[in-house]
């Protein structure tokens, strides 16, 4: 009995300690999930809930939601969230609300995303946890995420991908918050973005008009995967027995990373496919009709997630379809190639890739249906207060760069001679 004692007096020690250094250490004086996770208990009631990842939080502003819809609207998209973590955060909102309609976004990074052997919670992980206070749904969480070997770093309340820091100045600066009661006010300010509750952020930064690049080439679609399919189908039978409205959806992401992909109809038509073939409709707004959604690149923060200027011609777009001011035939195109074909001629941005040697560089225009012929390059490299011409009307697409030096590159891509792009880029050649 004495052993038995010691030792529950000796794991009562140790995570009290761990739950207190855990809180002194975690990174969270500025996190908007923290006052996400706040705000998702202080509600009335939720009427719509809007579920996924950070496609998301940067998707729909419920400011505008709640007034076009007429009801209570809550986001609950975290960085990265897995389907794992969507299925136990809906769990855990059918349990404390009357939730009539979840509308899940498909974002492919996430439904591409398989199941490792061995399972383990990540950042994503634990921060879709914050979310989960129910003991029953959030053991169900941890276990469902990790293998055996993984279950103490999941249990503990410090330890590996949980936000911790030993950054002094952070740590004063929480400590001071905490004793002054600023840590409780739950608000959440950042210089490059705003939050407009609920779950929404605004990002500042702002994607220039013919600005998208990249620096190496993306990887293309995988197949969806069936650790996706099988959450999915917990969570079509999680609802059906709630009596809960699902509609599955994606938000828009910018063509230039669309394209970079690969062929976005085959994971359009497959997801079509399958959610019909379960009785469910999806509706993907990468096929919206620009005369109804027309996103610039200046409403992107980057190639895939929506900023302050994007949000809301988004937000306005989806509510009036799901409230039936515009119709399905209008709003959508039968496919993706479709929408792109109807466009004019467009490139939507340059995968820019240097040589390994340093020496050379490939332009790579990502395109509609813009034929080579029709572009041109001017490249310039910026050598402080020099300029060296690289190359100018050229319609080649690798050229060498200017020996041992170190700078900017500016590339202006031209169709049939009017400027349709501009990006710069840090260079370094031997």
């Amino acid at each position: 009995m004495k052993i038995v004692a010691k030792t529950l007096l000796f794991l009562l020690i140790f995570f009290g300690l761990s739950f207190v250094l855990s809180f002194i250490l975690k990174d969270d004086l500025v996190s908007y999930t923290r006052t996400l996770s706040h705000e998702f208990y202080e509600q009335d009631n939720i009427d719509i809930l809007f579920c996924g990842a950070s496609h998301v939080s940067h998707g729909i502003d419920p400011r505008i939601a709640d007034n076009i819809f007429n009801c209570n609207t809550f986001n609950t998209g975290t960085p990265s969230q897995g389907i794992n973590g969507t299925y136990a955060i809906i769990r855990q909102a059918l349990k404390i609300y009357n939730i009539r309609t979840i509308f899940l976004e498909t974002d492919f990074a996430v439904a591409c995303r398989g199941d490792l052997n061995d399972r383990k919670m990540g950042k994503a992980d634990f921060l879709a946890e914050e979310l989960i206070h129910d003991i029953s749904i959030k053991n169900d969480f941890i276990i469902d995420s990790s293998s055996p070997s993984n279950l103490l770093n999941a249990y503990l309340p410090i330890g590996k991908d949980k936000m911790m820091t030993m950054n002094p100045i952070k740590i004063g600066a929480k400590i001071k918050a905490v004793f002054n009661g600023s840590y409780f006010d739950y608000t959440y300010s950042d210089s490059e973005s705003e939050y407009a509750g609920k779950g929404c952020v605004l990002d500042y930064e702002s994607i220039p008009d013919g600005g998208f690049s990249n620096y190496y080439n993306e990887p293309a679609l995988i197949p969806i995967t069936d650790y996706w399919i099988y959450y999915i189908e917990k969570i079509m039978t999680l609802c059906s027995e709630n009596n809960v409205e699902l509609i599955f959806y994606s938000m828009p992401c910018s063509d230039f990373y669309l394209h970079e992909k690969g062929d976005y109809d085959i994971y359009y038509s497959y997801l079509n496919n399958y959610f019909t073939s379960k009785g469910y409709a999806y509706y993907d707004f990468n096929l919206c009709n620009e005369k109804y959604l027309f996103l610039e690149d200046h409403d992107f923060s980057d190639d895939n997630h929506l900023n302050i200027n994007g949000i809301p011609k988004y937000t306005e777009a989806f509510c009036d379809f799901f409230t039936g001011t515009i119709s399905k035939d209008n709003l959508f195109y039968d496919s993706y190639k479709t929408k792109t074909d109807a466009q004019p001629d467009r490139c939507y941005g340059l995968v820019c890739i240097t040589s390994e040697d340093k020496k050379s560089i490939e332009i790579k225009p990502i395109t509609n249906h813009v034929s080579k012929k029709q572009i041109t390059f001017d490249v310039y490299a910026e050598l402080g207060d020099s300029t060296i011409v690289v190359a100018e009307n050229t319609n080649d697409t690798t050229m060498m760069l200017p020996e041992n030096t170190s700078g900017e590159l500016q590339i202006k891509c031209y169709i049939d001679g009017i400027l349709n792009n501009t990006v710069f880029l840090p260079y370094v050649s031997f």
